[in-house]
């Protein structure tokens, strides 16, 4: 087992220097640059593809195979995100790290980035043991994973990726999460003076209300969730309504389920017309990333786990119900699993990081580094 220390304030340099630089989705660069700048400063291969993620290549040291492992995290952050202020609290002879309440901290997950390049660095500057390395930082995670969709196949030409991007104490191990479906409703009615003819119109708005009240909300099922987070409809108080978009959003683990789900969706909508006359309705729905599963007796997912012990951590298999990088990464032919960068309640303006969670992430990643540098996975 490593036992090196990290050195702990230029970590907390690290992610404070991230969390500074404004980088919503869609503008990333700054982060970007910054991140070429500090893998340049080591001769490190790097790249930025079409779709602004930035791909770094690291070779391997006192390694007995030739495969390649990934360590990935994304740069974009959730609004509100400019101007990011942190500040450091002293707390049970920890540091806190928060932002000022006006901003989100960006934690999700500049606390996932920083750990990883303090991590590789500290191996390459002390000579640990290392697979080939391929550090993956991508765009536009927060937008359905929009920058992961744009890698190329050659950057996931891979064994076995690791993303550090999710809530909760070291030692979480996510093998499962779900696909992730966005519909909207279009439905419409007719318009009419609301005081002079109301009789002569169809309101969309009571229609959709009609709707929404017989749809399965909430968590339907241990598998599966449904939402509905927008609706809109309406010109004026003196006029009947036309029209009422709603939006919402499917989750789960189940593809039949899944199904069964928007069928219902669209049963609800005939039903309700068939109550109405006078309206008419549209439904869309599109899938923006499918749902993975990776079996924990895959051999790198065991390493993570033998890794974790060696970091006096309790290995805790998870199902998640949001999605990641990751889930583009096993759709496309690449396993891996989803770990812990430590932050709470992250997209919101309470969203925290403790220093001694992403100085223990670092050990962990370090411990990553020796155990898949000495077996195959």
């Amino acid at each position: 087992m490593n036992t090196l220390q990290i050195d702990t304030e230029q970590l907390l340099q690290t992610f404070l220097d991230m969390v500074r630089i404004d980088s919503p989705s869609g503008e990333e660069d700054a982060l970007r640059d910054y991140l070429i700048d500090r893998v340049a400063s080591k001769g490190l291969a790097h790249h930025t593809d079409a779709g602004g993620n930035l791909i770094v290549d690291i070779p391997a040291q006192g390694c007995s195979h030739s495969q390649i492992l990934v360590f990935s995290g994304h740069m974009d952050v959730v609004p509100p995100c400019h101007q990011i202020q942190p500040i450091i609290e002293e707390l049970d002879g920890d540091r806190m790290i928060t932002s000022d309440n006006t901003t989100v901290l960006g934690a999700d997950d500049k606390a996932g980035l920083a750990p990883i390049l303090e991590a590789v660095f500290f191996a390459i500057d002390h000579q640990l043991p290392m697979p080939q390395l391929r550090l993956i930082f991508t765009t536009r995670e927060e937008v359905f994973l929009a920058g992961a969709k744009e890698l190329s196949a050659e950057s996931l030409k891979a064994d076995f990726a690791i993303t550090l991007d999710h809530t909760g104490k070291q030692g979480v191990i996510i093998n499962q999460a779900p696909a992730y479906i966005e519909f909207t409703i279009e439905c419409r009615g007719k318009s009419v003076h609301a005081g002079i003819m109301p009789e002569q119109g169809v309101n969309a708005i009571v229609f959709a209300s009609r709707v929404i009240s017989q749809l399965r909300l909430g968590r339907i099922d241990e598998n599966t969730t449904s939402n509905i987070g927008f609706l809109t409809g309406g010109k004026a108080t003196n006029i009947v309504p036309d029209l009422t978009v709603i939006k919402g959003e499917l989750r789960g683990h189940d593809p039949l389920t899944l199904e069964r789900e928007l069928a219902h969706i669209e049963k609800v909508l005939a039903d309700v017309t068939a109550t109405l006359p006078g309206t008419g309705y549209k439904f869309h729905y599109q899938t923006r990333f499918d749902a993975y599963r990776v079996d924990e007796t895959h051999a790198g997912v065991q390493h993570v786990v033998s890794a974790a012990l060696k970091t006096g951590l309790e290995p805790q298999f998870i199902r998640t119900n949001g999605g990641s990088d990751n889930n583009i990464f096993v759709k496309r032919g690449l396993p891996g699993v989803v770990l812990s960068a430590g932050y709470m309640e992250p997209h919101s303006l309470k969203e925290r990081v403790r220093l001694s969670e992403m100085v223990l992430c670092c050990q962990f990643l370090m411990n990553i580094l020796e155990t898949f540098a000495h077996e195959p996975f």
